[in-house]
């Protein structure tokens, strides 16, 4: 039996949620404080975190350029729901750099950068556009609603980021 390719990107889009959703958070803290970007109390320090993603991804401040530890701190970041660091995991996910290029993630991070922030979402408007078409082209209406359904209902991780 042959499966349609609208069928095939279904079960693709329902494996890659729930493989995104399974991904343990933990790990991700636990590799970000053996990054030295947490307080003197131990709490993860944010701007910290987010100035090292930079680095890394840009190679500066005598820091080797690392696209994977990048999107890893940018990730952490974005699932506390900071909006720059989604704009940036989102951007990765578009282009493919430190992470697998994943329409779809981009669309969900861009999505909530978006929503999260309004100048963000000024200068993310085209992009998102063109990937909501991407996924159309490649989604059932059925798909696509669940990947709207799954953006609206995304919660923060409950392990809050404190600001020093």
């Amino acid at each position: 039996m042959w499966l349609n390719t609208k069928t095939v990107t279904a079960v693709a889009l329902s494996l890659t949620i729930i493989l995104f959703q399974a991904t343990s958070h933990a790990e991700t803290v636990a590799k970000t404080t053996q990054l030295n970007t947490t307080s003197a109390a131990g709490q993860l320090n944010p701007q910290a975190m987010y100035q090292q993603a930079l680095n890394y991804l840009l190679g500066r401040n005598n820091t080797v350029k690392s696209a994977e530890k990048a999107a890893g701190l940018f990730k952490t970041l974005a699932e506390q729901n900071w909006s720059s660091a989604q704009h940036m995991l989102g951007n990765m996910y578009f282009r493919g750099k430190g992470v697998e290029k994943n329409d779809l993630l981009a669309y969900k991070w861009l999505s909530l950068a978006s929503k999260n922030n309004m100048q963000l979402a000024t200068a993310i408007h085209n992009k998102r556009r063109q990937l909501y078409e991407t996924l159309q082209s490649s989604l059932s209406t059925q798909s696509l609603n669940k990947v709207e359904l799954w953006i609206a209902e995304w919660k923060p991780s409950q392990t809050r980021v404190q600001l020093n």
